[in-house]
């Protein structure tokens, strides 16, 4: 394995810490003397020197988590895209949750890269959206392809229309996964194999649900 340089030592310290502080408090709340002080960097324009700006770090961040959802994704979807039009939409979404599933058991990062990834949606301004949406643009144009496959019943619009509110319900649901002994009807705790599967249930049925008067639009 190749040796990490010191300077990009120094940057991974800067995004974790980012992730940690932008997942707890938002990037609002977040300063970028608070960043170098829980990176444990010495020098304050650490970040400067790397990153350029909030935004420039911010940019970093989302560049990193994505690195690491479509290598951890790539072999699964690729299999599914394989499958022709024989595609299911279960494997699919399958192929979308898991690595959000893995990524929540990595206690160094990763349960607050997916808390930032769900408070961005609703927090995140226009260009911390363009920002997201940039960097997750191939691979959603990748499921896209493969659900208009597997559903060709469903209207196009429609079918995106299910897709985002899939995506955004599985983001913010598998954030909040270590809250649900104390949700607004009581304690639905549950293993993370569990919830993945309710949310691959719940969705399968939903984006393949008969399309009724005044669906879409």
């Amino acid at each position: 394995m190749e040796a990490i340089s010191a300077s990009d030592h120094s940057k991974q310290r800067l995004i974790l810490a980012a992730i940690k502080l932008f997942a707890e408090q938002g990037i609002d709340g977040v300063s970028l003397r608070m960043i170098n002080r829980e990176a444990g960097a010495k020098n304050n324009s650490a970040l400067h020197y790397h990153f350029g700006s909030k935004l420039g770090l911010v940019e970093a961040v989302v560049e990193y988590i994505q690195a690491w959802f479509e290598e951890a994704r790539e072999k699964a979807l690729a299999a599914v895209e394989a499958a022709g039009e024989e595609v299911a939409v279960r494997d699919i979404l399958e192929a979308f949750i898991t690595p959000y599933l893995q990524l929540v058991e990595n206690e160094t990062w990763g349960y607050h890269a997916v808390r930032f990834l769900a408070r961005m949606e609703t927090e995140g301004g226009a260009d911390i959206r363009s920002i997201l949406n940039r960097f997750a643009a191939r691979t959603m144009s990748r499921f896209k392809k493969l659900l208009l496959k597997a559903l060709p019943q469903i209207p196009r619009r429609l079918l995106m229309q299910r897709w985002n509110y899939c995506v955004s319900s599985i983001m913010r649901g598998i954030a909040d996964y270590r809250s649900l002994s104390n949700s607004y009807i009581g304690d639905m705790s549950c293993s993370l194999k569990k919830l993945g599967d309710l949310y691959l249930d719940y969705n399968a049925a939903g984006l393949a649900a008969p399309v009724g008067q005044g669906s879409g639009g």
